[in-house]
């Protein structure tokens, strides 16, 4: 199946088409104005971000304007693959009709409490398997993975509690890596986020609030490269 075949099922439905998002603090909406937690609880610890200026949030408010469709938000802010794996029964329905999941941002670095460092080759490994394994309990589903924005080069630096064992780049690597083997749709927003700078001549940190997440600009852009990702045509208004 392809992301058409996938988003296809949006027009003229038989029934109101439930699109759940799952990622990390990106799609939850941190960078952008408002961000809070004060809404409904997604999980243990996390509640949905209603309110917040968002490229989730306005996607959804045009989505549920444009098509008969719920869009509901499971993202966590600071978790990563394996906080998917673990409590996917929690974060995926079966009423969920689509499914588009960007996870792997916080995959990147190894804790120094973590024991040795890991070799790239290692952490990778570790990290595609995951993908593997997370694309096996999709199986059956509608479901899309998306490969996250870039990153800025302090960010993809080590911090002071971690080493950066492999970036943003590797991420969307490894996801068309999974995607070929698995046969599972694939989107980018690591790729159409770079073209989008570089067609406007700008640099990627100008659209980040603090070099990850992004700021309001990022998330009114990252809205519009969803759209076109998915191969929908946005209403002209």
């Amino acid at each position: 199946m392809d992301v058409k075949s996938v988003i296809s099922k949006l027009i003229l439905p038989d029934h109101t088409i439930r699109i759940k998002l799952l990622g990390d603090s990106i799609t939850h909406g941190v960078g952008g104005t408002g961000f809070s937690q004060d809404g409904e609880p997604i999980t243990q610890g996390f509640a949905r971000n209603p309110n917040g200026y968002c490229w989730a949030n306005l996607f959804r408010d045009y989505m549920q304007s444009q098509y008969d469709c719920e869009v509901v938000n499971n993202a966590c802010t600071g978790t990563n693959i394996e906080f998917v794996i673990e409590r996917f029964g929690e974060l995926v329905d079966d009423s969920d009709d689509i499914i588009i999941c960007t996870i792997g941002t916080n995959n990147r670095h190894q804790y120094f409490s973590n024991g040795p460092k890991h070799t790239k080759s290692e952490h990778m490994k570790a990290f595609y398997q995951n993908i593997l394994k997370l694309s096996d309990l999709f199986a059956g589903r509608n479901v899309i993975f998306n490969a996250n924005i870039p990153a800025s080069a302090e960010n993809e630096k080590d911090g002071p509690d971690y080493w950066r064992i492999f970036h943003m780049n590797d991420v969307h690597d490894m996801y068309m890596k999974a995607s070929a083997e698995m046969g599972f749709p694939m989107i980018s927003f690591y790729r159409a986020f770079r073209s989008y700078c570089d067609m406007k001549g700008i640099g990627v940190d100008s659209l980040l609030a603090d070099g990850l997440h992004p700021n309001d600009e990022g998330h009114r852009v990252m809205f519009s490269l969803m759209l076109d990702e998915l191969g929908l045509a946005k209403r002209i208004v």
